[in-house]
């Protein structure tokens, strides 16, 4: 097993990619993205084989709430990692993700029902957000800052691998109707990550003890989320109205709260618009909200509305992510202007991609509307790296490792949110538990117009991120 020991930065004038695979660097690098291979493979393996669950055991109106649970889950996971890791080290708390996930999985593959996978997503997600976020902290606090960058990018690189793991494989199972099959494939994988978690993640010092575990802000968190998702369940508009509101009041108490305590969360200006490290955040939470709503009913309405195969479907949505991750490689070390340009310019490209396929999504051709997702993931890539890069700059150094676990914490939220609000919006657009042509294509199209929002959003909230960004690196003010 490794041994704590600290870990020796390459020199301040080399920041090459051999630097991130030497030594100690090297093995980080190795279990980190394992994991990330594995988390983003049960995305992209849920996502193919969703169509062929709700075929087999029915549950259409809870087809959201897979995704918005699972990413529930995820942050609390994630945001619970720095409690956890503070307790009991690094190596524990990466061991205890793995085997909550390997749970999730084998759970899921034995559900009889809908309200079943969806309960074992939650599971999964728990353990995937606590792997996931600790990607983050390694990468904070291991990596020094000249290579953060290319840390990042190999991360993205990861990400490339599960999206071409992942749909294939789902599409593979539900080709031939055995999405059980996929769910206990992917625990064995499960099992031997937190084989070699164990053996290789450092321990690190630990107190050993939950006294700070801050149960209030995560219940609260969760709830909103639960809250938002029940809409889609509701066909009441006041009702649905009140539990929007009543969301979003529980996520501002969480975050007030968070910036209260002892031992919070988040960093103290997570979600401060005129700050850097503030505005960085949103913009993180904005690409994920956009990323799961551009995603969430893909393979659905390319089966019914386009007629294509599962394995297609899945190969088609595989797309926005292999050029997501590719693009996020290319631009790992871009730096100073054109770190801002890639961030700005990312979010023009992914609200443009969201409104064609708004106009096209019911017609098609299905080659159009690969290649704007595709030019979603585009835009998605270019703000990835340069947005998370800008946080971790920004934050005091005695929080880097705590402002890369909030990365994925953030971003899990986003997803919750992303997810639930789609839910909702394709449920007031009439989709329930038909999934007729003529009830999805109108309904897909809202959910692409009400999801150029986010990154509209994000192009007002990048104003004062580039602006602090610059003072800082120019040492104005």
């Amino acid at each position: 097993m490794a041994e704590t020991q600290s870990t020796p930065a390459p020199s301040p004038d080399t920041g090459r990619w051999s630097d991130v695979f030497k030594g100690r660097l090297g093995i980080y690098a190795l279990v980190l993205n394992m994991g990330t291979i594995l988390f983003g493979t049960s995305n992209f393996v849920v996502i193919a084989i969703m169509p062929t669950i709700a075929s087999d055991i029915g549950g259409l109106r809870y087809y959201a709430w897979t995704f918005a649970l699972f990413s529930v889950g995820s942050m609390v996971g994630a945001a619970g990692t720095g409690p956890m890791r503070q307790a009991f080290g690094h190596r524990l708390t990466y061991v205890g993700g793995g085997i909550l996930f390997v749970a999730g999985l084998v759970g899921a593959g034995l559900a009889p029902n809908m309200e079943l996978v969806v309960f074992w997503r939650l599971v999964q997600g728990v353990g995937g957000g606590a792997i996931n976020s600790q990607a983050y902290a390694l990468i904070a606090q291991m990596f020094p800052e000249n290579l953060r960058g290319r840390a990042l990018g190999l991360i993205s690189t990861a990400w490339g691998v599960a999206t071409l793991m992942g749909p294939a494989f789902g599409g593979f199972f539900a080709e031939f109707g055995n999405w059980r099959g996929a769910f206990w494939t992917l625990a064995g994988f499960g099992v031997v990550f937190t084989l070699l978690a164990w053996c290789y993640v450092p321990a690190s010092e630990s107190k050993g003890g939950l006294a700070d575990f801050p149960v209030t802000r995560l219940a609260l968190l969760g709830g909103s989320v639960l809250g938002l998702s029940l809409t889609s369940q509701i066909d009441d508009n006041l009702i649905r109205l009140l539990l929007v509101i009543g969301s979003v009041a529980g996520a501002a108490i969480a975050f007030r709260r968070d910036a209260r305590a002892e031992h919070s969360l988040f960093p103290r200006k997570v979600l401060v618009l005129n700050s850097e490290l503030g505005a960085a955040f949103w913009i993180i939470m904005l690409g994920s909200m956009t990323m799961v709503g551009s995603n969430l009913f893909v393979t659905l309405y390319l089966q019914v509305l386009h007629g294509v195969t599962p394995l297609v479907a899945s190969l088609i949505y595989a797309i926005y992510s292999i050029t997501w991750s590719t693009v996020a490689v290319l631009v790992a070390s871009w730096t100073g202007r054109l770190e801002s340009s890639a961030i700005a310019g990312g979010l023009v490209i992914m609200m443009s991609g969201l409104m064609g396929i708004a106009f096209i999504v019911a017609t098609g051709p299905v080659v159009a509307i690969a290649c704007l997702l595709g030019l979603v993931g585009v835009g998605m890539g270019f703000i990835n790296n340069p947005v998370i890069q800008r946080a971790i700059a920004a934050a005091p150094p005695a929080e880097r490792a705590g402002t890369g676990s909030s990365v994925a914490a953030i971003r899990t939220l986003g997803y919750s949110f992303g997810a639930a609000l789609g839910g909702l919006v394709a449920a007031v657009a009439g989709l329930t538990n038909d999934a007729a042509p003529e009830i999805l294509a109108p309904a897909m199209e809202w959910v692409y117009l009400v999801g150029t929002a986010f990154p509209m959003i994000g192009l007002l909230v990048a104003i004062p991120l580039l602006v602090h960004g610059h003072r800082r690196m120019t040492g104005d003010g």
